[in-house]
C-alpha cells in the first residue's frame, strides 16, 4: 500500500507541474505569464495580460490535470495496494474512507505540484483552479457552496484573492459538516494551509490596502498595456496603416 501511495504521490506531482497558465502564455503568445503582473501562473494573471480566452482555458486545463490525477490514483491504490474504494463497506486509510483518501491525497500532491512545479523551475501558480477541481470531485455540494461564497466575496469587494482565500479557509468547515470525520477534516486543513501561504503576498496587500481589485482603473491599465494586448494593438495599427497606403 505505501509504495502504491508514494507512486501515486508521483504522478500527480509532475501532472500537477503542467501548469497551464505557463504552457498556454509560452505556447499562444511566446511569452511567459511570470513576468508579468502579479508573477503568478494563474487565471487571474492570466485574465489581466492576456484576456478572458486565456483565462478560462487556464482554469480548465488546472482543473481537468487533478480529475486526470485522481482517476489516476484510484487505479493505483485498487491494482497495486489491494484496497476496496467501494462507495459502501470500503476501506480505511488513516482511519478515512479509502476513496476520500485517494482524492485529497492525489489532490494535494497535484496541488503542490501546481504551485512548485518541476517542469518550470519550481515557480507556478496558487493551486485555487487545481485545488477547486480536487473539491468537485470530492463533493459537488461543497464545490457550489464554496464558489457561491467565492462569487459573493469578489462581486463585494471586487478582490479575487480574498475570495481564493475565504474558500480555502471554509473548505474545512464544510467537509466537517457534511462527514463528521476528524481525520478527513485534519487533512482538509493541509489545504487551507498551502493555499492561505501561497496568498501571504495578497494577504499584506490586502492588509496595507494595495491588493489590486478586479476591473479596478489600475487593473484596466494593466490589461491595456500588458503584453498581449499590446502585441494585439499593434497588430491591428500594422493592419488599419496598411489599408490606409492600399487606398491612399
Amino acid at each position: 500500500m505505501t509504495f502504491a501511495l508514494i507512486i501515486s504521490a508521483i504522478i500527480s506531482y509532475l501532472l500537477g507541474s503542467l501548469n497551464f497558465g505557463i504552457i498556454i502564455s509560452k505556447s499562444l503568445n511566446k511569452d511567459d505569464v511570470r513576468s508579468h503582473g502579479s508573477g503568478n501562473a494563474g487565471s487571474t494573471n492570466m485574465l489581466r495580460n492576456y484576456g478572458k480566452k486565456h483565462a478560462v482555458m487556464t482554469i480548465i486545463g488546472d482543473m481537468l490535470k487533478v480529475a486526470v490525477a485522481i482517476f489516476i490514483s484510484f487505479v493505483i491504490v485498487i491494482k497495486m495496494g489491494n484496497i476496496s474504494l467501494a462507495e459502501n463497506g470500503g476501506a480505511l486509510i488513516l482511519g478515512i474512507d479509502a476513496r476520500m483518501f485517494t482524492k485529497s491525497f492525489a489532490g494535494l500532491f497535484c496541488v503542490l505540484g501546481h504551485i512548485f512545479p518541476c517542469f518550470f523551475g519550481f515557480k507556478g501558480g496558487k493551486g485555487v483552479a487545481t485545488a477547486g477541481g480536487m473539491v468537485f470531485m470530492i463533493d459537488w455540494r461543497i464545490a457550489l457552496i464554496l464558489l457561491a461564497i467565492f462569487a459573493i466575496i469578489v462581486l463585494i469587494t471586487k478582490y479575487v484573492s480574498l475570495g481564493s482565500i475565504a474558500m480555502a479557509v471554509f473548505y474545512p468547515v464544510f467537509i466537517f459538516v457534511f462527514y463528521k470525520s476528524l481525520p478527513l477534516t485534519l487533512l482538509s486543513l493541509i489545504f487551507t494551509l498551502i493555499v492561505v501561504l501561497a496568498h501571504r503576498e495578497n494577504i499584506k496587500k490586502l492588509i496595507n490596502h494595495t491588493e489590486s481589485k478586479i476591473g479596478s482603473k489600475k487593473d484596466s491599465c494593466h490589461r491595456i498595456f500588458a503584453p498581449g494586448a499590446v502585441m494585439r494593438h499593434a497588430s491591428n495599427l500594422r493592419g488599419h496603416a496598411s489599408s490606409q497606403r492600399i487606398f491612399v
